[in-house]
């Protein structure tokens, strides 16, 4: 390990304030008469890790797969379609469906970040055909270097960053791997790499730029995020 850069195990933070947040997609719904009853389809991926203190909707991205369910509701009264032919549609390719088949897992395709169409119909519903189509964001995996510091200045010395990966397809962070650098100054070989401890040479002077930069890889999955941060070091008075 090289002079200057050194890193160290990471108690992983909870509630932390990143910025990074998606809104979570609402339900989707159809117009309600008497005889075209209101859609719900909710959706979730799986095995897409987002931090805890992440309050959005875990995103799919590469290797996660989605789970998709519908009812149907009139009058505020959920609907027995236990008995109705359901089919399900993604990208307009058929892709299952049968007798009451009210939910569906399938893995997303395409090249993210995109959007997947995803359509439910019933042809023989006794009120008429019915059919909703729903977006699924489809994401990369992301990764943000959380370095809770006014304006992105620091004076303590040595000073600690850590990296918060997004919506890659793990269980948890410690299946990832990590590549960190300080000013083009690599380090590793910590136990758990997730947090990177930066400390500076004495007598550093006031005003001076870091440049914080981390790799995080799945190595299973072959997929791969990189964060960038600019930090400047104030002397304590």
């Amino acid at each position: 390990m090289k002079k200057g850069f050194i890193l160290k195990r990471l108690i992983f933070a909870g509630p932390l304030a990143l910025g990074l947040f998606f809104a979570a997609a609402p339900l989707a719904t159809h117009a309600q008469t008497a005889s075209n009853p209101q859609f719900l389809i909710t959706w979730k991926a799986a095995d897409s890790y987002v931090p805890p203190s992440y309050v959005g909707k875990a995103l799919p991205s590469y290797g996660s797969k989605i789970t998709a369910s519908l009812e149907l509701v009139t009058q505020g009264k959920i609907l027995n379609i236990q008995s109705q032919t359901i089919y399900w549609y993604l990208d307009d390719n058929l892709i299952g469906g049968g007798e009451g088949i009210q939910s569906i897992t399938f893995p997303p395709v395409g090249t993210p970040p995109d959007s997947l169409v995803l359509k439910v119909e019933l042809p023989d519903y006794a009120g008429g055909y019915l059919s909703h189509t729903i977006n699924i964001p489809f994401v990369t995996p992301r990764a943000v270097i959380y370095a809770p510091f006014p304006s992105s200045t620091f004076s303590t010395n040595p000073v600690m960053v850590d990296v918060l990966p997004y919506f890659f397809n793990v269980l948890s962070p410690a299946n990832l791997s990590y590549a960190w650098a300080v000013n083009g100054q690599t380090g590793g070989g910590a136990e758990n790499p997730t947090e990177a401890q930066i400390t500076l040479p004495s007598g550093t002077p006031a005003g001076t730029s870091i440049a914080v930069s981390v790799t995080v890889e799945n190595p299973l999955g072959s997929t791969v995020a990189a964060a960038n941060e600019n930090l400047i070091y104030q002397n304590q008075l």
